[in-house]
């Protein structure tokens, strides 16, 4: 079981399991080893580490459990408290099988929800039959892979993102739901809310829609009320449950109620609509803007997990991250011999090692012939840290 512990409360006997650091900025060959004596302690103290990540199963614990620094529960027993993924009536094939349906209809979908909603700007009604055939599409996507299709929400151009995210938040509801171990129809639905949850964005001025820099305090007044334009434009329209509606209705609410537009607070929202908080977020965390880099998926997590209590509910981001895996599919990761890949495929059993392709060599700072490894079948290899694409200007789109 691992725990993250300072570096003061850091013993002879533990085994270090992440060190919290990129390989090279820390003295040691590896980053897991067992502390043998005090001189070790001193080199990770001198790097100037805070803090790290033990491995309390194949070394000494922590003695002081109170003192133990940040989160109470690390990301991995975080993992292991939530439910295990439910049985669903699809036929189950893996990533690297679904990725290339699952980027036609992400491809598809852009362009129905483009339609769409251009079509609202200029005044015309929503017609749900223009959606309908394309968000079967993505539950059969999501039944027959969890990830594949989740795989592409990172992959967005900054002009195209207000259509690309609503594709990505139905994509990530669906696995979720999923998951979660809810209903197809149940399913369904969240998936036809996450397609139109930003649909009243076409009522916002574009001048503030698509600013560059930091909105005023006006203007995001103004930008909270996409909320309720969506309702008004949704409100009673036959094929749409309560549960699509929440997805529309309450994807900004936090839990502490500082949320928008009614400020509802913990249980006043419902589950769907805290799902769907979680999912706002963290895809709009992980693309890049027009005034924002993209967060690493990994360290979204652990902010999520971080704001679990106050801005949204912390037991469904143990669910959430149970459900994408540390290293969500799709990750750009490196290894200690400081080879590059992205995450191909999950294993539940031990989350840290998923299946990788290799793209990069970060040593020798150049693309290598790609080849798809078994990291839980290779002991000397293990992940040092997710990286963003543009640390070696990697594009995902080519590889993904």
């Amino acid at each position: 079981m691992l725990k993250r512990i300072k570096v003061s409360q850091l013993q002879v006997g533990m085994y270090v399991h992440d060190l919290d650091c990129g390989w090279l900025e820390h003295p040691f060959f590896r980053s897991r080893f067992m502390i043998i004596d005090n001189t070790m302690i001193e080199k990770i103290k001198v790097v100037k580490i805070q803090h790290l990540v033990i491995d309390i199963e194949k070394g000494a614990d922590c003695e002081d459990r109170a003192a133990v620094d940040g989160l109470q529960v690390t990301l991995q027993e975080n993992i292991a408290k939530a439910s295990d993924r439910k049985a669903n009536d699809g036929k189950q094939v893996s990533a690297a099988d679904e990725i290339i349906n699952a980027r036609g209809i992400y491809k598809e979908a852009t362009n129905v929800i483009h339609r769409l909603l251009e079509d609202v700007r200029l005044g015309k009604q929503v017609e749900l039959e223009h959606i309908e055939p394309v968000t079967e599409k993505i539950v059969n996507s999501v039944f027959r892979n969890k990830d594949a299709l989740v795989s592409l929400t990172r992959i967005k151009s900054r002009d195209q993102y207000t259509f690309m995210h609503s594709v990505s938040v139905s994509g990530l509801l669906a696995s979720f739901a999923l998951d979660l171990g809810m209903a197809r129809s149940r399913i369904r639905q969240l998936v036809m809310g996450g397609l139109l949850h930003d649909i009243g964005k076409m009522k916002i001025p574009l001048a503030i829609l698509n600013k560059s820099d930091r909105l005023t305090d006006e203007e995001f007044k103004i930008m909270q009320k996409h909320v309720q334009f969506g309702m008004d434009l949704l409100s009673g329209m036959p094929g749409l449950t309560n549960d699509a509606m929440d997805v529309v209705a309450m994807h900004h609410e936090h839990i502490d109620g500082k949320g928008y537009p009614k400020g509802l607070k913990g249980d006043e929202i419902s589950e769907v609509g805290q799902m769907s908080a979680i999912i706002d977020v963290y895809d709009a965390l992980t693309s890049v803007r027009c005034y924002k880099n993209a967060w690493e998926p990994s360290f979204t997590l652990k902010k999520l997990l971080e704001w679990g209590g106050s801005h949204v509910n912390r037991e469904l981001v143990s669910h959430y991250i149970r459900c994408l895996g540390i290293y969500p599919v799709g990750s750009l990761v490196q290894l200690e011999s400081g080879l590059v890949g992205i995450v191909r495929e999950q294993h539940e059993k031990d989350l840290l090692r998923p299946d990788l392709r290799i793209i990069y060599n970060s040593r020798f700072e150049k693309y290598v012939q790609i080849k798809d490894i078994q990291l839980r079948k290779m002991p000397q290899e293990s992940i040092i840290e997710a990286i963003s694409p543009e640390k070696y200007n990697i594009d995902l789109g080519v590889f993904v």
